[in-house]
Formats: C-alpha cells, structure tokens, sequence
C-alpha cells in the first residue's frame, strides 16, 4: 500500500513506459560550457602558454578544493575552474617560473 503512494502508476503498471525528461537542463550545460570556454580564451591571453595555464588553474583548483577562499566573487554556481580562470584574468593569480640549474651542476 505505501508503495503505491510513492510510485507513480505509470511506472508501478506491468506494461512498460516512457518517462520523458525535461529538455531545458542540456542547455543549461551548454551555456556553462560556452562561458567556460571564454573564460578559458580570455585566461590564455594572460598566461599564452597552455601547459604552464593548466599547471596553474590545476593548482589554485586544488587549493580551492581544500578550502581556500576565492580571490575573485563567486557565484554558489560558480565551478572551481571558472574561480580559477576569473582569477588570472583578473590579475589576482600569477606565476613564477623557478630558476634552471646549470647542466654542470645536475652531474656533479
């Protein structure tokens, strides 16, 4: 009896349905997809070398995971990555490449 109340009868008959979804959810996801990667052209133009840019929003991803606060204001919709990104457009995130070791010095 409480089983009834809690399934549709559509879906507690013994013939087979179709239960239809809404449609509007994938375009959602397309537009955060969209405006993602725009975050991710206007980062690239501050930080031009790919490897180095994902290197750096790896790494503030995951200070952010573990709690760091963001630099920039975030929406509660707002996904690590895109905090990330708005950072280094902002100017708020930057980095440091570390001096290279002479070849004579790594023999030795």
């Amino acid at each position: 009896m409480l089983a009834s109340n809690i399934i549709p009868t559509a879906v507690s008959g013994s013939t087979p349905s179709i239960l239809q979804f809404p449609t509007d959810a994938t375009r959602a996801v397309r537009s955060l997809r969209n405006m993602t990667t725009q975050l991710l052209q206007e980062a690239a133009l501050v930080i031009p070398n790919q490897q180095l840019l994902i290197n750096v929003v790896s790494r503030r991803v995951r200070q952010l995971g573990l709690g760091h606060r963001p630099l920039v204001e975030a929406t509660p919709r707002s996904s690590l990555t895109d905090i990330a990104l708005r950072e280094i457009i902002a100017g708020k995130l930057t980095f440091e490449l570390a001096p290279e070791k002479p070849a004579a010095e790594d023999a030795a």
